[in-house]
């Protein structure tokens, strides 16, 4: 399954960029490219509506779940990266958890096998903080857990149940793998109680 955009001369586009990139992940855009015309290229291929990070990674994220079915237990783990941009931030750059500190935050939820072999990504959530938005921590107590930062936590409890209705034989973790969201990242027990109680019904339904 290849990338599709939607048009031919896109899908051909993205194809090539991805290639440059692949020699050398940590070079810059314009370091990744020999002649200026390509850059450019490679700007146009961004600014691009329909090339967005779902259509990119959708090849991906389907070779992963055919990945995960060889494997009888499977692992979803997930972490917050940070990148910082501050000092040569993008336009209409975010903050990050201070006003003179630009980024965005990174959520992924990475399939690993238990020996520790990484079979690929299976959902990522891409962030990060208006100004308005800083210092007001307690505020967000009361907003629905899928309006707080919090639930990007929750949501690789879905891909979880997710990749077990994909690939029948892996094992559902459900009765143990409730651990992935800790109490320090969502501070609304109740909701987090609930959307448990929700899932865990739907489980038993499906059972």
């Amino acid at each position: 399954m290849g990338i599709d955009l939607g048009d031919r001369r896109l899908n051909q586009r993205s194809r090539q960029v991805m290639e440059a990139f692949s020699v050398d992940p940590q070079a810059s855009i314009n370091g990744s490219f020999a002649r200026w015309e390509d850059t450019l290229a490679a700007y146009r291929l961004f600014d691009n509506p329909a090339v967005t990070p779902e259509a990119i990674l959708q090849p991906h994220y389907q070779a992963t779940r055919e990945r995960i079915g060889e494997h009888p237990v499977v692992l979803i783990v997930q972490d917050t990266t940070e990148l910082d941009f501050t000092r040569h931030p993008p336009r209409g750059a975010g903050c990050l958890n201070k006003l003179d500190r630009f980024g965005l935050y990174d959520h992924t939820h990475l399939a690993v096998t238990p020996d520790g072999l990484p079979l690929g990504v299976v959902g990522t959530h891409v962030f990060d903080r208006s100004a308005e938005s800083l210092g007001k921590t307690l505020q967000r107590r009361g907003l629905p857990i899928e309006e707080k930062e919090s639930y990007r936590w929750l949501q690789g409890y879905r891909l979880a149940w997710a990749a077990t209705t994909t690939a029948p034989q892996v094992r559902n973790p459900f009765g143990s793998a409730w651990k992935e969201c800790p109490t320090s990242t969502a501070p609304d027990n109740t909701s987090d109680q609930q959307y448990k109680l929700t899932h865990k019904q739907q489980m038993d339904a499906c059972a």
